[in-house]
C-alpha cells in the first residue's frame, strides 16, 4: 500500500514540475517593462489596464499575481497569472493588439 502512494506522490511531483516548466518557457519570450511600454505607446497592444480588467472578468473573485507581455509565435499576448479564493492558480491568455480573451487555463 505504501508503495501505491509512493508513486502516486511521485507522478504529482512530476507533473507540477512539468507545469511549472511550461510556465517558465512561456514567460521566457516576455518583453522587459521598458518594451512593453514602447509597444502600449505605438499602440501595438491593448493597456496593461484594459487586459487586466478583460482577465479579471474571466475570473472573478480572484487576485492577480502576475502579469506579462510576452511574444507568442508571431503575435503579443499578455499572460495573466490569478489566484482563485480556493487557492486553484487560473492563467489567462489575452491577445495583445485585439485585447480578446484566447484562453483560459
Amino acid at each position: 500500500m505504501r508503495l501505491v502512494w509512493l508513486v502516486i506522490g511521485l507522478l504529482a511531483m512530476m507533473g507540477a514540475a512539468h507545469a511549472q516548466s511550461a510556465a517558465k518557457k512561456a514567460l521566457q519570450n516576455c518583453l522587459p517593462p521598458r518594451e512593453m511600454q514602447e509597444a502600449v505607446a505605438s499602440k501595438s497592444v491593448v493597456t496593461p489596464a484594459s487586459a487586466l480588467m478583460t482577465a479579471r472578468r474571466q475570473v472573478p473573485n480572484s487576485d492577480v499575481v502576475r502579469a506579462n507581455l510576452c511574444r507568442s509565435s508571431d503575435a503579443l499576448v499578455y499572460i495573466i497569472t490569478a489566484l482563485q479564493r480556493d487557492g486553484r492558480i487560473v492563467q489567462v491568455t489575452i491577445d495583445g493588439s485585439s485585447g480578446r480573451v484566447k484562453s483560459v487555463r
